[in-house]
């Protein structure tokens, strides 16, 4: 079973030999699954031509939100993440991962399940030397964090967060419980788990954005979930690999590391 995940395409017309020239290379890996983990495109019709790059992959193909697909333009950000996106994904023939848990075969009759989540970011990934509450992070993301201009939905960034970790905590452990799963695979657009997210304390402009880098909250509850055997994250533009221990053994978990105009995919074998 070959699952190939990608993340932060940020697809641009002006690029698009280097897109077609990566979909064609995805392709070529024959993979059994495609997962887009967020960042896509902005606006709408960008988001579309990024996933009409990979229409011709006959497999199943899996997308994610990311918090740049969000930014408000011809339509806001409530309506984008509850209307405009999901219904994007779906005609575009992609699995909009937020809301469904996905089953592959794997060899020997064991079944793998897919579980996502965009996992925005609930301040719990900040600087430990900065001593500042959620209010005051909430009030400093304007300094370093396009977010906070193109982001016009009601919701606070921990309220959208703790929304998504249930919803999410839910999904997975259904999974954990089912008898005929026998692995998961856990994909997010925010970074779950804190080797991933690197500390700069000697920078103030890093060390305030390490807050809305990742999403510790949600790898808690990933870290006691039985039967996760990878995690896969985006967000960051930093390629990784780490053993995280979890509850019933080691996590394989990695970031896939997109640059601007450099698309990349990790690629695991299971």
């Amino acid at each position: 079973m070959r699952i190939l995940i990608t993340a932060d395409l940020h697809y641009r017309p002006s690029q698009r030999e280097i897109f077609a020239a990566f979909a064609g290379w995805v392709e070529a890996q024959q993979p059994d699954c495609l997962v887009v983990a967020g960042d896509v495109g902005h606006p709408l019709r960008l988001f579309r031509r990024a996933l009409q790059l990979f229409a011709g992959l006959d497999c199943p193909k899996l997308l994610l939100a990311g918090n740049h697909d969000l930014y408000r333009g011809e339509m806001d950000s409530r309506t984008l993440w509850e209307q405009a996106l999901p219904a994007a994904t779906r005609e575009e023939g992609f699995i909009w991962l937020e809301d469904e848990t996905i089953r592959l075969p794997l060899a020997g009759g064991r079944t793998l399940a897919i579980v996502g989540t965009m996992g925005w970011y609930d301040y719990s990934a900040r600087a430990p030397h900065l001593e500042l509450d959620d209010d005051a992070l909430r009030a400093a993301k304007r300094l370093v964090n396009h977010d906070a201009d193109f982001i016009d939905w009601p919701w606070s960034d921990v309220a959208m967060a703790r929304f998504l970790a249930r919803r999410f905590a839910d999904r997975l452990s259904r999974a954990a419980g089912d008898p005929a799963v026998s692995q998961i695979l856990v994909v997010t657009h925010v970074p779950i788990f804190e080797q991933a997210v690197p500390n700069h304390p000697e920078s103030e402009f890093w060390s305030l954005m390490r807050a809305y880098a990742g999403n510790f909250t949600l790898g808690e509850v990933v870290l006691g979930t039985p039967k996760v055997t990878h995690v896969v994250s985006g967000h960051i533009h930093r390629a990784g690999q780490w053993a995280v221990s979890g509850r019933t053994g080691p996590i394989d978990a990695r970031l896939v590391g997109s640059q601007k105009g450099e698309p990349r995919a990790v690629v695991l074998d299971l």
